[in-house]
C-alpha cells in the first residue's frame, strides 16, 4: 500500500508546505539580504515539538537556495551536536567542505572556518537550548556573513544561562513564534502525504480527519500514525486504511516517536534517564545529586535543570507531580517500555 515511504520520513517536505505561509514569509524575510550578497538577519523559531518550526526553517533555505544556488548552507542538531567544538566540526564539513583533523582544537575549527568561508550563507541550529557551550552564538556571529536560524521550544530556557556577551548578540533579530496545528490543517498534510505516498484508493478523509483530532496539533504524531496505519493495512491486504486501524496505530506512533526521541539523547540525558528509571521518583536536587555519582564529567544543578530536565519534559519522556509542595520527577510511563540503547 505504501508506494513511496520516504513521504512519511520526518526530513520529507511538502512544496509547498501546508498551513505555515505566514510563518514562512518571516523566516523568507529574515533571509532575504542574502539574495542581495549581504547577512542575513538571525531568526529564531519558538513553539512546542510537532508545530513545524524544523519544516519552515529548512523550507524556507530550500527557498532561498533556489535563488540564490551556491549559498553556503548547513544543518546542526544540537542534541547530537552539543559542544562547541562538535558544532564546529559540522560546520567545517558542511558550510566550508574543510577535512577535519582528529581531535583538532578549537581554535584550529575556528580558523579553519574563518579563512574558508565565503559568506553570506546560514547555519540551521536545530534544538539550539540543547548547546551546553552556548559561546558557540559568539563565534558564530564573528564569522563574517553568517547568520543563523535557530530553532527551540522556549525563548526563556534558550536565554537562561547565556553570558552578557552572548545575550547582547542575540537580542536582535526575528522571532517567529508557532502554536500547534489546528486539525484542518493536519488533515490536509496527511492527505497530501498520502496522495504522494500511498497506492491508489490509500485516501480517506474519514481516516484524515480522525487521525488529526487524535494527534492533538502534532504533526509528526499525525505522520506517524498516518504511516502505521498503512503498513497495518498492508499487512493485512487492504488497499485502503479503515478507522477501526487507527487507534491502535496512533499508540504505536507514540512509541515509535518516543524510541527515536530516546535514539536522539545524548550522554548526559541518557543518565537522566536511567537514574529515574532505577530510582525514581525522586524529589528536587535527587535527580542532579544520582546523575553527578554516574556521570564522569557533571553539569551544573543549573544547567542540568534548565538543558535536562526541562528538555526530557518537553518530549514527554520524563514527568512531573507536586508532592507536598515539591517537584517530583519520574520517567514517563508509556515511555518505559521503549528505554534502551
Amino acid at each position: 500500500m505504501i508506494s513511496n515511504g520516504s513521504v512519511f520520513e520526518d526530513d520529507h517536505l511538502l512544496d509547498p508546505i501546508v498551513g505555515r505561509n505566514s510563518h514562512m514569509n518571516e523566516v523568507a524575510d529574515a533571509l532575504a539580504p542574502i539574495e542581495d550578497g549581504q547577512r542575513a538577519e538571525n531568526c529564531f523559531l519558538f513553539g512546542p515539538s510537532g508545530a513545524g518550526k524544523t519544516t519552515v526553517a529548512r523550507a524556507a533555505v530550500r527557498e532561498l537556495r533556489r535563488e540564490v544556488l551556491d549559498v553556503p548552507y548547513a544543518y546542526v542538531n544540537c542534541w547530537r551536536d552539543y559542544t562547541r567544538n562538535a558544532v564546529l566540526e559540522r560546520l567545517s564539513r558542511d558550510l566550508v567542505g574543510a577535512a577535519v583533523p582528529r581531535f583538532a582544537s578549537t581554535s584550529t575549527l575556528l580558523d579553519r572556518v574563518h579563512r574558508d568561508f565565503n559568506g553570506p550563507g546560514v547555519v540551521i541550529l536545530d534544538e539550539v537550548d540543547q548547546l551546553r557551550e552556548t559561546e558557540l552564538l559568539y563565534d558564530l556571529h564573528e564569522f563574517r556573513g553568517l547568520s543563523w536560524i535557530g530553532i527551540a521550544n522556549d525563548e526563556i530556557d534558550l536565554v537562561t544561562d547565556l553570558d552578557e556577551r552572548v545575550r547582547s548578540r542575540i537580542s536582535v533579530g526575528y522571532r517567529v513564534r508557532f502554536d500547534r496545528y489546528g486539525g484542518d490543517t493536519i488533515a490536509e498534510m496527511l492527505e497530501r502525504r498520502a496522495r504522494e505516498g500511498l497506492g491508489p484508493n490509500g485516501e480517506s478523509d474519514e481516516v484524515f480527519e480522525t487521525i488529526a483530532w487524535l494527534s492533538d496539533g502534532d504533526a509528526r504524531m499525525g505522520i506517524t500514525t498516518l504511516r502505521v496505519a498503512a503498513r497495518k493495512a498492508s499487512s493485512e491486504g487492504l488497499s485502503n486504511i479503515p478507522r477501526r486501524l487507527v487507534d491502535d496505530s496512533i499508540s504505536e506512533a507514540e512509541r515509535e516517536i518516543a524510541r527515536k526521541t530516546y535514539s536522539k539523547l545524548n550522554d548526559h540525558q541518557w543518565v537522566v534517564v536511567g537514574v529515574l528509571q532505577q530510582d525514581g521518583p525522586l524529589i528536587q536536587r535527587e535527580p542532579h545529586e544520582r546523575y553527578s555519582e554516574r556521570h564522569d564529567d557533571p553539569v551544573s544543578l543549573r544547567y542540568f535543570r534548565d538543558a535536562h530536565l526541562t528538555n526530557l519534559e518537553q518530549y514527554g519522556l520524563i514527568s512531573t507531580r507536586r508532592k507536598s509542595g515539591k517537584k517530583l520527577y519520574s520517567l514517563a510511563q508509556k515511555r518505559e517500555q521503549v528505554v534502551s540503547r
